[in-house]
Formats: C-alpha cells, sequence, structure tokens
C-alpha cells in the first residue's frame, strides 16, 4: 500500500479499506474520483493505487500543501533534491516562515513553495501548519525538531506516488466552487473531508465559519454526482445533512493522539453493509498477475 509522506491533522488510519470497500460494494468502481480538500490526499490516492479508478483529480485551497502535491506529480526530482540538502533545524523553520504568508500559489516557485509545505508538515506539532514547531521553540523536550522527519522513508514515498503522475491532475482553488462546475458530472465519485466542524480553527489555515458549513451542505443537495462525505460526530451537521444517508462510525484517528472516535460518514447514495475484502491481498493478486503476463511470452 502507498503511503502519503504528510501528517495530516484529523487523519484516521483506519479508514481507506473502509472507502473502499463502500466504493467496490457501490458499483463505483471505473469512476473518475476528486477530493476536493486533498490534504493528505490519501483516500483518493489508495483508491487509485488500488486499481479502483483510473484517474484522480485533487484539489487543494492551502497554498503549501497545493504546492507539495504539484511538485510530487510534476516535479518530483527537484523536490527530493531540495528536500535531501535541507536542514531539518530550528534554524530552517524560521526561515521558512514567510511562506506562510503567501495567498497566491501561481506567483511563486512551486517546489519552494511545496518544500516549506512538506517541512512544516512534519516539523510542527500534530502536523499542523501553522503551529509551533515539535520541541518548542527552545528545543527543550526529548523530542526534537527533526524527530518526525525521516528523509529516507518520506523520500521513498513521494516517488512511489510520483510513478502515478500520468493518472493524477492536482488544482489549486474552492472546493465548493469545483462541485458546482462539476454538479452534473456522473463519470466522478467525490470524496470529501472537510474542515472539522468543532475545531477546525484550531487545525487548518482554510477552516470554514458556520455559513460555508451551510454552503457545501446546499450544494451537495443539488449534484448529480455520488458523493461520500466524511464529518466529525456533531449535531449541526446532522441536522444540515438530514435528507441523506448518514452512519456514524468509529475511526483510528492520528492527530493530537492515537485515539478512537467517533464521526459521521454522509452520502448521497445508500451506504453498503458487508463483510471487508482483503484489499492488500487483492491488489498484490493483480500485480503478481501482470508481472506473469509481462514475464510469459506469448504464443505467435
Amino acid at each position: 500500500m502507498m503511503h502519503s509522506p504528510l501528517r495530516y491533522p484529523g487523519g484516521k488510519s483506519d479508514f481507506l479499506a473502509v472507502a473502499a470497500e463502500i466504493f467496490q460494494l457501490s458499483g463505483f468502481t471505473g469512476l473518475h474520483v476528486v477530493e476536493p480538500y486533498a490534504g493528505s490526499a490519501a483516500i483518493a490516492l489508495g483508491l487509485l493505487d488500488f486499481g479502483l479508478t483510473p484517474s484522480v483529480l485533487l484539489l487543494e485551497r492551502d497554498p503549501l500543501l497545493f504546492g507539495f502535491w504539484h511538485s510530487v506529480f510534476c516535479r518530483p526530482e527537484e523536490l527530493i533534491a531540495r528536500f535531501q540538502e535541507l536542514p531539518i533545524t530550528l534554524e530552517t523553520w524560521h526561515s521558512l516562515q514567510h511562506y506562510l504568508k503567501v495567498s497566491n500559489p501561481m506567483s511563486q516557485d512551486l517546489v519552494a513553495l511545496g518544500l516549506a509545505g512538506l517541512f512544516f508538515n512534519r516539523t510542527n506539532f500534530s502536523g499542523i501548519l501553522n503551529a509551533g514547531p515539535i520541541g518548542g521553540k527552545q528545543q527543550s523536550s526529548v523530542y526534537d525538531i527533526s524527530c518526525r522527519t525521516n528523509k529516507d522513508d518520506i523520500i521513498v514515498r513521494i516517488l512511489t506516488l510520483s510513478t502515478l503522475a500520468s493518472k493524477v491532475d492536482v488544482q489549486f482553488g474552492d472546493a465548493i466552487a469545483l462541485m458546482a462546475k462539476m454538479a452534473n458530472r456522473s463519470d466522478c465519485f467525490f470524496y470529501l473531508d472537510p474542515p472539522y466542524f468543532k475545531k477546525g480553527e484550531s487545525l487548518y489555515r482554510h477552516f470554514y465559519r458556520l455559513g460555508q458549513h451551510k454552503e457545501l451542505a446546499n450544494t451537495l443537495s443539488t449534484v448529480e454526482f455520488k458523493w461520500l462525505l466524511s464529518y466529525d460526530d456533531h449535531h449541526v451537521i446532522e441536522f444540515l445533512y438530514e435528507a441523506f444517508n448518514v452512519r456514524r462510525c468509529n475511526f483510528q484517528y492520528s492527530a493530537r493522539s492515537y485515539s478512537k472516535r467517533d464521526e459521521l460518514l454522509i452520502s448521497n447514495f445508500e451506504l453498503p453493509n458487508g463483510s471487508k475484502r482483503d484489499l492488500k491481498t487483492a491488489r498484490r493478486q493483480r500485480h503478481r498477475t501482470a508481472f506473469f503476463e509481462k514475464s510469459t511470452p506469448h504464443a505467435r
């Protein structure tokens, strides 16, 4: 299984298998997948890695994360070369702070922007881009700023993901605007993981106010494409989506603490009930079959 190079606030370590199961059992295999709140992009890229979708569109509103994903799929060698040379120190943390003020990534060197995004994600508390550094600014903790940055492992992850470049489109922009633009598409499946309702302001640089949460719900009520939405468990969200299918699930979280908490899964299609498939085994079998097909000479 491919792993995202990014740590991400609210990341659910066991959700990919659930999403893949829902995607398959609902008969969506073969649809193009759109993840308009890309973040770590783990779900869309996981579905692509499993061979369940032919292509993925990642949309990201945060300039640093957009720069990172653009670099992974368009300029991976340059990103890796710069990352290898980058000191993982408090001095570097201070020197890159100006990138947090960038609002228009198109006016910047996207690799430099993406490198800053990767650096802050790996060195800040819980992967939050505008948080403080691990170990504090005095670096007095037993865990220093570099403790979550295994360069060799991260580089392998970037290289592995870059092999999917021909199947991944990375764009910068607003998620709700993209959904409105693609509202009549029936050949796409959207997985949405918007900013948390309760703690969004403390976790994300681009969070939603109540009005934007309402706008998202209103937009999703008008689209033709199938969508799956994950939200933190809150009665306001249940109210906004009372006309849709809502299921409460318990996931392993990796933000702030490793704990299990409830989250709402919401969809505009009936969520299936079924036993989980061993997707890792299925993926290995596909790769094994493809290998032997390539290795066995065809009869002429």
